[in-house]
């Protein structure tokens, strides 16, 4: 049963591939390398909302590690108390510790089902099946050095990607109301993220040792437009967190100003009372120049 399911969709992805080729050479690039790029890209495109949902997480969770670590303080000898309260903020600030599995998850057997279809390539036979050199369903393993590059092109571009990632995804810094810079809150997953740099470029260049050539051309796209698309979701979430700064700052003037209101007021009442002057005063005293006025003086 499992074989007959990864038989048809290998088939509907090779005829896919042959789309995608087709496309291709209306631009003048008649390689199956070419249409495995255009995959690549397909497939991140399509994964997308879901690489959104992950970073954006990942954000969030970094943001929320001094409340976090006030209530692991707070509840240190009650893990079910503190696991609820863990569990009531991330359902009032909307962040799912877990949506940063989804995109691996995700790409696991579409990656499966990818190698299927380069292990019973249909179109291997054809001249459009070499790319820059490489066989697309071939693989070279470790005793052809002259395709050792594509492998250790892979590291690289892991490695870069990575880098890139973890430098554009730091969380911004916090302003207070006044204006002061906070510095960014301390994210739990970099030493994991540090880590994961070191390991994972020569664990993928050690793997594509032993895969068909053409999932080393998958790799290398598929880590530049992740580069691209962290640099465009970093961009769109500073918009996001920036405006969230400016609401807070908005609601904190509004309290501070309701707040100064009543003194204000109190200060008006305390003000001394100014004399006035009545109308009955202002009259006699003009009467009584005009009576000095019509009286003869004496000489």
């Amino acid at each position: 049963m499992f074989n007959a399911v990864i038989t048809t969709c290998s088939d509907a992805m090779s005829s896919f591939m042959a789309l995608l080729f087709q496309l291709a050479s209306a631009v003048g690039l008649p390689y199956y390398g070419m249409a495995i790029i255009l995959f690549t890209i397909v497939i991140k495109i399509c994964l997308y909302p879901l690489t959104w949902k992950q970073t954006r997480s990942m954000r969030r969770m970094a943001e929320l590690q001094p409340k976090m670590q006030e209530l692991q303080k707070k509840f240190a000898n009650d893990k079910q108390k503190l696991n609820q309260k863990m569990m009531e903020l991330y359902s009032k600030e909307n962040v799912n510790p877990y949506s940063g599995c989804l995109p691996i998850l995700v790409q696991i057997p579409i990656l499966y089902i990818f190698y299927s279809t380069l292990r019973t390539f249909p179109y291997g036979e054809d001249a459009s099946a070499w790319f820059f050199g490489y066989h697309l369903p071939t693989t070279y393993g470790w005793n052809d050095y002259l395709h050792w590059p594509l492998p250790v092109l892979v590291g690289v571009s892991v490695y870069v990607s990575s880098k890139i990632s973890m430098a554009i995804n730091k969380p911004p810094e916090v302003k207070t109301a006044k204006g002061k810079k906070l510095p960014p809150p301390p994210n739990p997953a970099e030493k994991t993220q540090k880590m994961m740099l070191t390991i994972m470029p020569f664990f993928l260049a050690y793997i594509c040792f032993s895969l068909p050539s053409g999932m080393g051309f998958y790799f290398v796209t598929m880590n530049f437009v992740s580069a691209l698309q962290s640099y465009y979701i970093n961009r769109k979430l500073r918009r996001e967190t920036e405006r969230r700064q400016e609401a807070i700052a908005a609601q904190e003037a509004k309290k501070r100003e309701k707040a100064e209101e009543p003194e204000e007021g109190a200060a008006e009442l305390e003000k001394p009372e100014k004399p006035v002057k009545t109308v009955k005063t202002v009259k006699s005293r003009k009467t009584m120049k005009l009576k000095e006025s019509k009286t003869p003086s004496k000489t």
